[in-house]
């Protein structure tokens, strides 16, 4: 039964990689993406043509893949639901080690025909140190989806979200604690672990191919720079009126913590309603985005009076709902292509 559950993964896996590589130029997360479901594929290979011979081309192919997947998932957490995050080389070099660790381990034991289990410490360090890293990393993934999860408007994205959340979640607490660090030996749970995997690749193949193209990658410049503008004829105009008028004229967007469910509440509007229309008329996949226009709006407008330039930038910032000074700056520079400083500076000078 596990192997039956095993190999509906890998074909998912396979499936999904092959669809998505055309489509791999279109955004630097499909890339990812497509060497996660590989990774994936090669975890797997040991379920289904166990026994494999070691050092052989599929025992070396599920090496590879099944230490490199904790730091890919980790990646493409970051990249696919941390909502505009752009991966620095450090966070490739982190992710990198849940692989290197164990391969040069595995490559010193083979090449020196020695085994690290006769030196209890250094096998503690590196089997337990590579164990504590995937955990760390694979459970920052899950905050990132969960955090992110709430202002997402882009519901087949929240159904995968919380897909991944709920089954990762209780794969890694039966994989990876149960199996590796407690060293259970139940029977069953390797056919459960195989059925949540399976579950988990089927339910995001399903979202992402059937559903909507957009699903989980976001194409370059799909987002537009403001709401669009409401034809009085058309459908939900009503709707869409309230909540532009929210924003322009009561200035919702300053209060402190605003979130879509008291967005709906104020506008009496349900939010699964808000949700789609913010997104699909109004063209917002987050609804943080959606807000920050308006809080940049604010703030350009202050930088560029002479009437506000004895005000700091913190203050305009934090006065527009802003929370912090960091996150005002990345993104007005996302905006303007430039500092709030350097933007003031270039526009009261001219």
């Amino acid at each position: 039964m596990a192997e039956f559950f095993s190999h509906i993964a890998f074909a998912q896996m396979l499936m999904c990689a092959l669809l998505l590589f055309p489509l791999r130029k279109q955004n630097s997360s499909i890339p990812l993406y497509i060497l996660l479901m590989l990774c994936g594929s090669g975890y797997l290979l040991s379920a289904l043509f166990s026994p494999i011979e070691t050092g052989s081309i599929l025992w070396w192919l599920g090496r590879i893949g099944g230490n490199a997947l904790p730091g890919v998932f980790w990646l493409v957490s970051l990249s696919v639901f941390g909502d505009h995050i752009v991966l620095k080389r450090w966070q490739y070099i982190v992710a990198s080690l849940t692989l290197l660790v164990p391969l040069c381990v595995t490559l010193i034991q083979m090449t020196f025909s020695i085994s690290l289990k006769e030196h209890e410490g250094l096998y503690g360090l590196t089997t337990y140190g590579a164990l504590l890293l995937e955990l760390v990393l694979i459970s920052h993934a899950l905050i990132i989806s969960i955090k992110h999860w709430r202002g997402d408007l882009v519901q087949e994205r929240r159904y995968i979200r919380g897909s991944v959340i709920a089954v990762a979640s209780l794969y890694i607490i039966l994989v990876m604690l149960l199996e590796q660090l407690l060293k259970i030996d139940w029977p069953p749970l390797e056919i459960i672990s195989s059925l949540l995997l399976a579950i988990l690749v089927t339910g995001v193949n399903f979202f992402l191919f059937q559903l909507r193209e957009s699903s989980l990658f976001e194409s370059v410049g799909q987002n537009s720079n403001a709401p669009k503008s409401v034809s009085p004829d058309s459908k939900g105009s009503l709707e869409l009126k309230k909540i532009i008028a929210s924003m322009e004229k009561d200035k919702l967007y300053q209060q402190d913590g605003m979130t879509i469910s008291g967005l709906a509440k104020h506008l009496a509007i349900h939010e699964y309603k808000l949700r789609n229309l913010i997104n699909g008329e109004l063209n917002y996949r987050n609804f943080n985005d959606f807000l920050n226009f308006y809080r940049i709006k604010e703030v350009t407008e202050s930088l560029t009076s002479p009437s506000f330039s004895h005000l700091p930038v913190l203050t305009l910032a934090l006065e527009s709902g802003f929370r912090s000074l960091s996150s005002f700056n990345k993104a007005f520079k996302n905006t303007h292509g430039m500092t709030p400083t350097e933007y003031r500076k270039k526009n009261l000078t001219e």
